[in-house]
């Protein structure tokens, strides 16, 4: 695995790779992303009971112990470099998650995209092209890996404007594969708009 180039200051991580995506969550939106800890567990765990944020979330309990221990053993993978769970926060609000896991020597996943109601506009799709960024540059990989549920129409066809390969589908969830070169393609005309 390529070493991570990640340091934390004062709870903010910083990538010379990710600047310009950064620079926008906070200039525009003020909104600092840094990873999940387990004070987050409260606010994950409502953003995943929200009934219309979680309709196409695989069921959760409604147990915050069951949620600060997954964040605990989160946390050890994160330390090994293994995973990775994002929070987008601005002056003590936080607003969404996303997370990238099952990373290996050629490719990631990116998943559990999920961010309040009262998130700014724009902000939730600054997030996942943070996280992807992050996965990309710091990996050096050049696949994504992400599946979508079929009736999650919006979520579908915001992943379809990237052009990624649908590798296989069952009869809830699309399976696709995204390469960095089109990642790269689609992302830069996502930033023209900001």
């Amino acid at each position: 695995m390529t070493k991570k180039i990640i340091s934390e200051i004062t709870g903010i991580f910083w990538n010379i790779n990710m600047d310009k995506i950064e620079d926008i969550l906070l200039r525009k939106f003020n909104i600092k992303p840094r990873f999940v800890t387990e004070e987050d567990a409260e606010f994950i765990l409502s953003l995943r009971l929200d009934d219309r944020l979680a309709k196409f979330l695989s069921p959760t309990q409604n147990d915050i112990n069951a949620q600060r221990h997954w964040i605990r053993s989160y946390k050890e993978r994160e330390r090994e470099n293994k995973e990775y769970y994002f929070i987008f926060v601005s002056n003590e609000i936080k607003y969404g998650v996303n997370r990238i896991y099952n990373i290996n020597e050629f490719s990631f996943e990116i998943g559990s995209w999920l961010f309040n109601r009262n998130t700014p506009e724009g902000v939730a799709i600054l997030a996942d092209l943070y996280a992807r960024d992050f996965a990309f540059e710091n990996y050096k990989l050049n696949e994504c890996r992400f599946e979508v549920r079929k009736e999650n129409k919006s979520v579908v066809a915001y992943h379809k404007r990237f052009n990624p390969t649908l590798i296989n589908e069952d009869d809830h969830n699309f399976y696709y594969t995204l390469t960095k070169e089109k990642y790269d393609a689609f992302k830069n005309k996502i930033l023209k708009l900001y």
